[in-house]
C-alpha cells in the first residue's frame, strides 16, 4: 500500500526538485515550441514526458523510481480533492450542470463497457492470461484521472495473496497519460473542424486564440487576480494557512482510515484493507465537507479564500500530472501494449460518440462548446476541459464553463456507486470472468436508469435539438 512504502527522505526531496525541474522545462517548451503552442499542450504534460525521457525508464540521466512517483500521485489525489472541497462554491443546479453530470456518468459506463469487452475478447483469443479488470482502467484513467487509476490499479495487483495484475497501478498511469494526449490532440482537431464547419458560436478562426494563451505565459494580457488575503501577513502567510488546513484534513483522513483498517484486521477482514486504503480519497472528501460545514456553521469560513484554494489545487494537479507521466513503466507498457492500444482507441471513440450524441440532445445552447469541454474532461481532467472551453469561449461569455464546474461537483456524489461497482468483481465475485460479465450487466442497467431519469425530468430529447 502507498502509505506503507519505505522511502528515504533524501529521495523524496530529490524527487520534488526533479518534478519542479520538469515543470520548468515544460514551461519553456510551451513558450518556445510552436507545435506545442498549436495544440495547447499543458506544461505539466510536457514536463511529465520530459521526465519520462530523462528518467530511469529511457535515457537514465536522472534516477526516478516509478513506485515512489506513483505514491506521490496517490497522495496528490486526496490532497487535490481536499483543496477543491474546502472552497465555497455557489450551489446552482439546473439543466446545464445536471446534463453535464449525466453525460459524464454515461461516459464512465461506456468506457468501462468498451474496456471490459476488449479484455474478454483478448482473453478468448491471443491473451488468455490477461487480467480482465484491466478494462476498468479505461474509465479510471480517461474519465477519473491518474490518481484514481493508480490507486485502484494498485489495489488489484494482488488477489488473496497471489499476484494477478502485475504493474496494475502503472498501467493506470499509462492509460491516463494516453487520455491526456487524446484530450488535447483530438480536442484541438475537433475545434478546428468545428470552426471550419461553422459549429462554433463565438470564435470564427483559430487566429482568435491569443498569443498569450498559446505560449502559456501572460505577458500582454490583463493579469487575473489569484486570490485574496484572509490573514495578516505579520501573523501568518495566508497561503500557508490554506495549505495548513489542507494538511490538517489529510491528517484526519489518515487517522480515520488507519482506525478503520485496524478494525478490519481485528475482525478477520484482511482482504479488504488494501481496498479501504485505495478509497482513502473518499474519506478525505467526506471529512473535507464536514470541516467546511463546521466552519460555515461557526462563522469561521471567512478564513478560506476560494482563489487561494484554487491555486493550491492547481499546484497539486500540476505535480500530480507530471509525476504520473514520469512514472510510466516502459516494461509494463511492453507487457500490456496490445490491450492498452486497443482499449485507448475504443475508449476514445466511445467517449466521442456518447458526448456528441448527448450534447445535441440535452442542450439548447452552445452544444459544440459543451461537447468540446466534456470531451476534454472525459479524456483528461476538468482542467483540460476548461482549457478547450476557453479556446471556443475566450472571454467565458457563456455559462458553459460554469455548468461544467458545477456538474463535476455533482458527479462525485452521483457517480460514487460506480466506484463500488468497479470493485465488485474482486471483492464479491471472486475475480471470475462471470463476475466481470455481471459488472457489464450492471453498467448497462446503470446507463438505462440514467437515461430514463434524464428523459423524465425533461432535460433530454431523443431528437437532435440543434445543428
Amino acid at each position: 500500500m502507498p502509505w506503507e512504502l519505505d522511502v528515504n527522505l533524501k529521495d523524496v526531496i530529490l524527487d520534488f526538485t526533479y518534478l519542479s525541474l520538469f515543470l520548468m522545462v515544460g514551461t519553456t517548451l510551451r513558450r518556445y515550441v510552436p507545435f506545442f503552442q498549436r495544440f495547447l499542450i499543458p506544461n505539466n504534460i510536457l514536463g511529465g514526458f520530459f521526465g519520462l525521457l530523462v528518467g530511469s525508464q529511457v535515457l537514465g540521466i536522472i534516477e526516478l523510481d516509478a513506485d515512489r512517483l506513483g505514491t506521490y500521485v496517490y497522495h496528490f489525489l486526496a490532497l487535490t480533492f481536499i483543496a477543491m472541497g474546502l472552497r465555497k462554491e455557489k450551489t446552482k443546479w439546473g439543466k446545464g450542470p445536471l446534463s453535464k453530470t449525466n453525460i459524464t456518468i454515461l461516459c464512465y459506463l461506456g468506457q468501462g463497457l468498451s474496456g471490459l469487452l476488449i479484455a474478454m475478447l483478448l482473453i478468448k483469443t491471443v491473451f488468455p492470461d490477461l487480467f480482465p479488470g484491466i478494462g476498468l482502467l479505461v474509465p479510471l484513467g480517461f474519465g477519473m484521472g491518474p490518481g484514481l487509476a493508480y490507486a485502484m490499479g494498485s489495489s488489484w495487483e494482488v488477489y488473496q495473496g497471489t499476484e494477478v495484475f502485475p504493474g496494475g497501478g502503472l498501467v493506470g498511469l499509462t492509460m491516463a497519460s494516453i487520455g491526456y494526449l487524446i484530450a488535447f490532440f483530438a480536442g484541438l482537431a475537433f475545434i478546428t473542424w468545428g470552426i471550419r464547419t461553422g459549429r462554433t458560436k463565438l470564435i470564427k478562426g483559430m487566429d482568435q486564440v491569443t498569443d498569450d494563451l498559446r505560449r502559456g505565459i501572460l505577458k500582454d494580457s490583463e493579469l487575473p487576480i489569484a486570490g485574496k488575503l484572509t490573514m495578516a501577513t505579520e501573523a501568518i502567510e495566508p497561503m500557508a494557512f490554506q495549505v495548513g488546513l489542507i494538511g490538517t484534513v489529510y491528517l484526519l483522513t489518515y487517522v480515520l482510515v488507519n482506525y478503520l483498517s485496524g478494525l478490519m484486521l481485528a475482525n478477520g477482514l484482511d482482504g479488504f484493507v488494501a481496498t479501504l486504503w485505495s478509497f482513502h480519497f473518499i474519506f478525505a472528501i467526506l471529512l473535507t465537507l464536514a470541516v467546511r460545514r463546521i466552519l460555515d456553521m461557526t462563522g469561521r469560513s471567512y478564513t478560506i479564500d476560494t482563489g487561494l484554494m484554487n491555486r493550491s489545487a492547481g499546484i497539486l494537479i500540476d505535480y500530480l500530472v507530471t509525476a504520473s507521466i514520469a512514472a510510466i513503466s516502459v516494461a509494463v507498457v511492453k507487457m500490456y501494449w496490445l490491450p492498452i492500444l486497443l482499449m485507448s482507441v475504443a475508449g476514445g471513440f466511445i467517449t466521442w460518440a456518447i458526448i456528441w450524441w448527448a450534447s445535441y440532445r440535452a442542450y439548447d445552447d452552445y452544444p459544440f462548446e459543451r461537447f468540446v469541454g466534456v470531451f476534454g474532461e472525459m479524456t483528461g481532467t476538468i482542467n483540460s476541459g476548461l482549457v478547450l472551453i476557453r479556446v471556443t469561449d475566450p472571454q467565458f461569455e457563456t455559462n458553459v464553463a460554469e455548468d461544467s464546474i458545477y456538474g463535476s461537483g455533482l458527479t462525485i456524489f452521483v457517480g460514487f456507486p460506480l466506484l463500488i461497482v468497479l470493485n465488485l468483481p474482486m471483492n464479491l465475485w471472486g475475480n471470475t470472468l462471470q463476475g466481470y460479465w455481471y459488472t457489464m450487466g450492471i453498467f448497462v442497467l446503470y446507463a438505462i436508469v440514467i437515461i430514463i431519469f434524464w428523459r423524465l425530468i425533461g432535460y433530454l430529447s431523443f431528437k437532435k435539438t440543434l445543428e
